[in-house]
């Protein structure tokens, strides 16, 4: 019997957005698959740890993958990946793959997943609670009010790109762009056509959330996610 790959979403940070299936999974599989080198360089892993605690009984499965655009490092990344986690199955255990945030959502994971579903194994997906809502609770935020749009842009947006878009746009991992997209709201803001907010590290240590853009810190760091709506 083949085991089976889970990819867990667990959540934005806060261990208590886990979801009761997630931590069932974590428990229930033989190994703990992670998307870095080590436990200790896994936000994910960390995140999981402080809800199920038995998670650091079980032996990890380290899938490093390089903080890079470079296709080829990324498809050699995951080829090795796929085959440590083949591995494991084709021996009968199931695997509780960690993503931060839901794996759809960008995840790290999805890419694991079809590769595995290719060979013909089996993967499910566990959804988690996304980062971008996890904000907007933080912020006491609506997301979408009655037909207001949501765009969603991850940290590869160029800068200015999310203008063309009315509605709620959504600033993912925004990272070194910080200081540029800051001085671009700050100005909108003045000219009453946009309000803009900030949440760093959602869920995390050192949360921070950011009602004025113009007090977020230009080095505010990866974790931070900007949201934009049109001024009403």
């Amino acid at each position: 019997m083949k085991g089976i790959l889970y990819g867990v979403g667990v959540g934005p940070g806060d261990p208590e957005l886990i979801t009761i299936k997630a931590v069932r999974i974590i428990r229930e599989c033989d190994i703990i698959g992670i998307p870095a080198a080590t436990p200790a360089s896994c936000t994910a892993y960390q995140v999981a740890r402080k809800a199920v605690q038995e998670i650091e009984e079980k032996p990890i499965l380290a899938v490093p993958v390089p903080m890079t655009k470079d296709k080829k490092k990324l498809s050699d990344a995951y080829k090795e990946g796929c085959q440590k986690l083949i591995i494991e199955l084709n021996n009968g255990r199931n695997i509780a793959f960690l993503n931060l945030g839901d794996p759809a959502v960008y995840g790290t994971y999805m890419e694991l997943h079809s590769r595995v579903l290719e060979a013909g194994y089996r993967a499910e997906i566990v959804s988690g609670v996304p980062s971008f809502c996890a904000v907007a609770a933080a912020l006491g935020i609506p997301l979408g009010a009655r037909k207001e749009n949501i765009h969603i842009l991850p940290g590869s947006y160029d800068i200015g790109e999310w203008e063309q878009y009315s509605g709620t746009r959504i600033l993912m991992k925004s990272g070194g762009k910080i200081g540029e997209v800051k001085k671009r709201l700050v100005r909108l803001e003045e000219e009453d056509q946009v309000k803009a907010y900030a949440v760093t590290n959602c869920g995390m240590e050192g949360q921070a959330v950011f009602h004025d853009i113009g007090n977020l810190k230009e080095d505010a760091g990866y974790f931070t996610t900007i949201v934009v709506k049109d001024s009403q």
